[in-house]
C-alpha cells in the first residue's frame, strides 16, 4: 500500500494495486489505466507521474516521490496502514474523457470531494 498525501502533507488515503482506500481501510475508488474512478464508477480525474489530478488538471493529492508538479509539503508522520475492508463491487466504468493538460497548481478540491 502506498500513502496518498494532500497539499498539507497529511495522509488522506491509500493506493493498493489499482484500488483506492480511505485512511480507515474502506474502498473508495479504483484506477483504470491513468483514469481515477470513485466507488460509484464515476470519473474523478487522473493519476499521472504520481500526482492525482482533478478534471481540470490541478493536483489534489500525490504519492511519495512525485516530481514535476506544484511545490510539495514536508510529509507528516505516516499512520499505520489500515486493514482493508471488503471491496465493494463496482459497475462498468464509462470511458474516461480526454484529460486536460497537467497544471503546476493545487486544486481547490480536497481529497474527499475529489473522490465523491
Amino acid at each position: 500500500m502506498q500513502a496518498i498525501y494532500n497539499k498539507q502533507g497529511f495522509t488522506v488515503g491509500w493506493l493498493s494495486g489499482k484500488d483506492l482506500y480511505t485512511t480507515n481501510g474502506y474502498f473508495i475508488g479504483y484506477l483504470i489505466g491513468n483514469a481515477v474512478y470513485n466507488h460509484k464508477s464515476q470519473y474523478c480525474g487522473t493519476l499521472k507521474q504520481s500526482f492525482f489530478r482533478d478534471y481540470n488538471g490541478n493536483v489534489v493529492g500525490f504519492l511519495k516521490g512525485a516530481k514535476g508538479g506544484p511545490s510539495l509539503p514536508s510529509l507528516k508522520s505516516l499512520p499505520n496502514k489500515p486493514i482493508k475492508k471488503s471491496r465493494a463491487s463496482t459497475k462498468v466504468a464509462p470511458p474516461a474523457p480526454s484529460a486536460k493538460p497537467s497544471k503546476p497548481s493545487w486544486s481547490k478540491l480536497n481529497w474527499e470531494v475529489f473522490m465523491k
